[in-house]
């Protein structure tokens, strides 16, 4: 019986998501007039990227205040916070974490752009801090948990993964594999030895590669609900990941932005924004 309430609340919440990217996309046209007059229906009004009613502001668009991180990589630049990692020396995964507390039920919103033909970066969230490793050159600043996906290559843009670094640790096991890919909604692996479950597919993960806008600002918009953690990019819904693990399932952790990737490449980010979920 719930797994049955579960998959009918996952559909119920997909449609929801759908209806909210199309709807985003035309500008709210469609039947509300109709739905109006009828008594019944009325369609749902599209989001609005820049009302920040109730909602806390994480950046106050000149300082680090309230952030942590390697201030010779992190800094403020123009009202975003700007980090340039490089290929000589290499600089590696970089992160900086947010103080405010370890959100749990949220939503999150952030504009984001990446400039460097091998930029990766994301948005990591319910995380763990790993702790600091010196002879491995493991900062303490990484960490494990959720983390949506972005890349000027457009290989994982849109994915929901768990990530990062802990492969290099001593007597920590791998980020498990499981993954929402651009389109899919994803039940992970409900124990050791099993597969995650594709529930559905959505929408073309070509179509919705080319929502991302290399070199330019992207809004995204998280959305994590108990179990199941929503992406969206541009107002299109990416993934969708459902974490049923009875172990390894994070329910709050720390936030972060991060950049990796092989040679000269920039990430900036303004407009970061939470809302507490009841």
């Amino acid at each position: 019986m719930r797994r049955r309430i579960s998959i009918i609340a996952l559909a119920l919440f997909t449609l929801t998501a759908s209806a909210f990217g199309q709807n985003a996309q035309q500008g709210g046209r469609g039947r509300g007039a109709q739905g109006a007059a009828s008594g019944r229906y009325i369609d749902a009004t599209p989001i609005n990227f820049n009302d920040h009613e109730g909602w806390i502001q994480m950046f106050d668009g000149s300082t680090l205040k309230g952030w942590d991180g390697p201030t010779d990589l992190w800094h403020v630049e123009n009202g975003a916070i700007v980090v340039q990692t490089k290929a000589d020396p290499p600089t590696g995964s970089t992160y900086l974490l947010w103080q405010g507390g370890e959100p749990k039920d949220f939503e999150f919103k952030v504009e984001v752009k990446l400039d460097g033909a091998g930029a990766n970066s994301g948005v990591q969230f319910r995380a763990k801090l790993l702790g600091e490793v010196p002879d491995n050159r493991l900062s303490k600043w990484e960490a494990r948990g959720y983390q949506a996906d972005l890349d000027n290559m457009n290989s994982n843009t849109g994915a929901l993964i768990e990530c990062c670094a802990g492969m290099r640790r001593a007597g920590l096991a791998p980020p498990r594999p499981d993954r929402a890919f651009r389109g899919q909604v994803v039940r992970t692996a409900l124990g050791e030895g099993l597969k995650p479950t594709l529930l559905s597919t959505f929408d073309d993960p070509e179509t919705l590669k080319g929502y991302w806008k290399v070199g330019d600002w992207n809004q995204l918009h998280l959305v994590a609900r108990g179990r199941t953690m929503m992406f969206f990019i541009n107002g299109h819904l990416m993934s969708v990941l459902i974490d049923d693990h009875p172990t390894k399932f994070l329910d709050h952790g720390v936030l972060g932005i991060q950049l990796e990737g092989r040679g000269d490449n920039k990430a900036s980010f303004r407009n970061l924004w939470l809302k507490s979920l009841p």
